[in-house]
């Protein structure tokens, strides 16, 4: 009985939180550049959290370096879905997790009601790091949510590593219609 009770307990605790889930669409650096409203290079800081609709989103002050795709003044406000807002606190898997303060390549949309987003949630959010040789990379971990192609097929997402030149010559090749090696 004890454990019929505890089982009713937990359902619903359970049933009172909204459970989100997410299926990411794979996308190429190609497909987020395309689809991308603006590319840029900055580092944010944390500024606060509150409802978009039925959904928290945390919202980030990004200090704008470089504008490679768009046109962005030189701060920019950055949503992610979760957040904590009067004790409620929701989390997106998928969603990506930044660091106040650290230095990252963002590709970015903006939607009809104005709130800007890093496109395909943590694909397209990547830290700039120098590494051991000294050169400054783009780096992102794989995603280990599910994750499909464009035909709908599960498909697993890889490491990305490249250094910030070539990728900057590859977004500013691809804005201008020039294809690249």
């Amino acid at each position: 009985m004890k454990t019929l009770l505890s089982c009713g307990i937990v359902v619903a605790l359970a049933a009172m939180q909204p459970v989100r889930s997410t299926t990411l669409e794979q996308l190429s650096l190609d497909d987020m550049i395309q689809k991308s409203t603006a590319i840029v290079r900055g580092k944010l800081q944390p500024t606060t959290a509150g409802y978009h609709g039925s959904i928290i989103y945390s919202h980030y002050q990004l200090n704008v370096a470089e504008v490679w795709k768009g046109s962005v003044g030189s701060s920019l406000d950055v949503a992610v879905p979760g957040g904590l807002v009067n004790g409620i606190r929701e989390t997106y898997s998928g969603a990506p997790s930044l660091v106040s303060g650290q230095d990252y390549v963002l590709f970015l949309w903006t939607s009809k009601s104005g709130l800007t987003q890093v496109i395909g949630l943590s694909q397209g959010l990547f830290n700039v790091v120098t590494n051991a040789a000294g050169a400054t990379i783009v780096s992102r971990s794989a995603s280990a949510e599910p994750m499909l192609n464009g035909s709908g097929q599960p498909v697993a997402d890889s490491d990305f590593q490249m250094p910030l030149t070539q990728m900057r010559t590859l977004v500013q090749n691809a804005v201008r219609g020039r294809s690249t090696p």
